[in-house]
């Protein structure tokens, strides 16, 4: 899985970054949500998915 990583900007907005991917401009829920969805896209499917 690739490596996320969220931190907050001296704007005081969040950014999360990864290889080859930077958002910013976020709030803190938002980066939040967005890292969480970024590793469940990038963990396969689950184990007993069709």
């Amino acid at each position: 899985m690739p490596a996320i990583s969220v931190f907050q900007n001296d704007d005081g907005l969040w950014a999360v970054t990864a290889q080859g991917l930077v958002v910013t401009g976020l709030t803190k829920e938002c980066a939040e949500a967005f890292a969480a969805a970024f590793q469940r896209l990038h963990e396969g499917p689950s184990p007993g998915a069709p």
